[in-house]
Parts: C-alpha cells; structure tokens; sequence
C-alpha cells in the first residue's frame, strides 16, 4: 500500500472512530476527539512497524484508557503492540486482551 494511500485510510478512521465514539457516549467532545486521536496515532505506529504491521489488532480508546484486542501468532508481537500504545501520548493506561497462539489454543 503507497504512503498517501496510508494517510487516507488513517484519516478516513480518524473521522469514523469520532463519529462512533460520539454516539456512545457522555464524555466532552474534546474528550471524544483525544481519544479518537489517540486511536489514530497507534493505529499510525503500528502500520510504521514491521513486527506489528500485518497483524490484526483492534484498538479502542475510552477517556485514555486502550483496549487492544486480537489474535498474534508470538508474545512477542503482543508485547510490542502494547509498548507501542502505552508510549503512544495521552494514553493513561493500556488493557491488553491481545490473544497468544491458534485459534485452536
């Protein structure tokens, strides 16, 4: 996938995530923007790195608060996916329920 085409799918989340956060809940809008940010920018760190890249992990963020769900193939994918999110700024903290193995497991 080219650069620009990167950019536009992060923008076009950017703008989903706001409209989703905003109809379930009661925090500020300029609460509701930060965290859809916040999404955004992991969602920008991951597609940067080549560990976590291709791997398929759904972040939500609540009131600074990450939830990262999915499935990864190596702890270590898991490890990095949440060190990524929790360096990621206005992150007070991370919930990792990323799952380890096959489906099978």
């Amino acid at each position: 996938m080219h650069w620009n085409q990167q950019v536009s799918r992060l923008a076009a989340a950017l703008c989903l995530a706001t409209v989703i956060v905003s109809c379930r809940t009661t925090e500020p809008a300029s609460e509701q923007v930060d965290d859809a940010w916040i999404t955004t920018k992991i969602h920008s760190k991951y597609i940067a790195d080549p560990d976590v890249k291709e791997l398929d992990i759904s972040v939500t963020t609540e009131e600074g608060v990450v939830y990262l769900t999915g499935r990864v193939s190596r702890l270590d994918q898991r490890t990095e996916a949440e060190r990524l999110a929790a360096e990621t700024e206005g992150v007070r903290s991370v919930v990792n329920h990323i799952q380890v193995g096959d489906k099978t497991d």
